[in-house]
């Protein structure tokens, strides 16, 4: 069923609205989560909807290109369906940024797909470990991270989770012996 899906890399000049899109309804679903689960309010803070908080975030979220990082949406008969980024955070280590796949397109294999072309490219990209970040309550994708040999790890300082939620958050690494477990 994967083999339909394409690996769309981002380019802002086409993709802008579409990546905003996916990530405004990726980050209200980890608020709504939060706030359900945990009672935090992951933007109480910072005076900015989520809407607001990707819009002026986007230009740095999707600034690094190969072969540093690269940001993708997937798309499957004509669908955007998911997206996914690798972001370089320090000299030979990599960052999984923003996976998402949307509610109506899991359990098909395509978040593993786009894990395997992100653990893929970091190898291209010269990486020797990737670290990413997780919600305590995405728990299938942390057993998806594990299964390809993520492990848990503590906090690191380039993450963009915010430190009082370092607590309840989950950090994973991953040695790039062989990313394609």
């Amino acid at each position: 069923m994967t083999e339909n899906i394409r690996f769309l890399p981002v380019d802002l000049r086409i993709h802008r609205s579409q990546v905003i899109d996916l990530n405004v309804e990726h980050l209200s679903w980890v608020e709504k989560e939060m706030k359900e689960r945990y009672k935090i309010d992951i933007f109480a803070d910072t005076g900015t909807s989520v809407r607001e908080y990707v819009t002026s975030t986007i230009e740095k979220l999707c600034s690094d290109v190969p072969p540093q990082g690269i940001y993708y949406l997937l798309e499957l008969d004509n669908a955007i369906i998911g997206m996914g980024a690798l972001r370089q955070v320090k000299k030979n280590i990599g960052e999984i940024k923003r996976m998402y796949i949307r509610p109506a397109y899991r359990g098909k294999g395509y978040g593993k797909a786009l894990l395997h072309q992100l653990l893929h490219k970091a190898k291209e990209f010269g990486y020797h470990s990737v670290y990413l970040d997780s919600g305590p309550f995405m728990t299938a994708a942390q057993h998806l991270y594990r299964s390809v040999g993520f492990i848990e790890r503590n906090e690191y300082p380039e993450t963009e989770v915010p430190p009082q939620l370092w607590s309840q958050w989950v950090f994973m690494k991953k040695t790039l012996k062989d990313a394609t477990k």
